[in-house]
């Protein structure tokens, strides 16, 4: 059964590595502190799961903290280095940005546009109800969808925790159950949820972890260069979590 958006944003409060209780060590946003950037005012640990949309593809990351002029956010590897790319909320809300630095699994991001509206952020008040984060592959990948025993070859489009979206040739029956093989993929059970003009919306009998997801999207999108220190892709099956 596929999760909630709140348990999803659990699951991201899970990966935190600080508590609240610590104190604040760095302005949302930036580094060193400038008495400007003391001054902003800032929401700390908001630990909500965004995306960024880069010129390399759509990443996973967990926004920390914000302020107006501001935000950092926990990140999986290592962030495409954009003079200018774009968060993308639950609810559809995208924010320009520029990045200040990255270091280990946090990076710090300018509002490329200027001060924002931080209450509109945190509420996410965006042109769709708040949804799971689901990440769009520029180059779609390909896969073999195994049905009732037979292959049929098919391309990934896009990729959730809890689903995907596939193209292939066939017309699948709603509900039928199939088996998803992919080279950066461990074996995935679902079952189909919706078809539309070519495409198959799955939903997965497992989910993945969201640290596991985020690792998988380097993985299929950043060069080869850009993925050292990653997991093998034999170490990608066990991380699913059953709903």
């Amino acid at each position: 059964m596929a999760r909630t958006s709140a348990q999803t944003d659990a699951a991201a409060r899970h990966l935190a590595p600080h508590s609240a209780s610590k104190p604040p060590q760095e302005c949302a946003g930036d580094a060193p502190f400038s008495a400007e950037q003391r001054a902003a005012k800032r929401i700390r640990l908001l630990l909500r799961v965004a995306k960024l949309r880069t010129s390399l593809g759509e990443f996973l990351c967990v926004l920390r903290d914000v302020s107006d002029k501001g935000l950092k956010i926990r990140v999986f590897h290592k962030v495409p280095k954009d003079e200018i790319c774009e968060l993308e909320l639950g609810g559809g809300e995208v924010y320009r940005l520029s990045r200040i630095w990255q270091r280990s699994d946090h990076a710090g991001f300018k509002f490329a546009d200027g001060p924002i509206a931080v209450e509109q952020l945190i509420a996410e008040a965006g042109p769709f109800p708040k949804r799971h984060i689901r990440l769009r592959l520029h180059h779609p990948v390909p896969l073999i969808l195994v049905l009732d025993g037979v292959s049929l070859p098919a391309q990934l489009f896009d990729i959730s925790q809890h689903g995907a979206a596939i193209a292939l040739d066939q017309r699948l029956a709603i509900g039928c159950q199939v088996r998803i093989d992919a080279l950066h993929l461990p074996a995935l059970h679902a079952r189909v949820r919706w078809r539309r003009d070519g495409l198959h919306g799955l939903v997965f009998q497992q989910s993945f972890r969201l640290d596991a997801l985020a690792e998988l999207a380097a993985r299929i999108q950043l060069p080869s260069q850009a993925r050292r220190g990653l997991a093998k892709i034999g170490e990608l099956s066990p991380v699913l979590t059953s709903d």
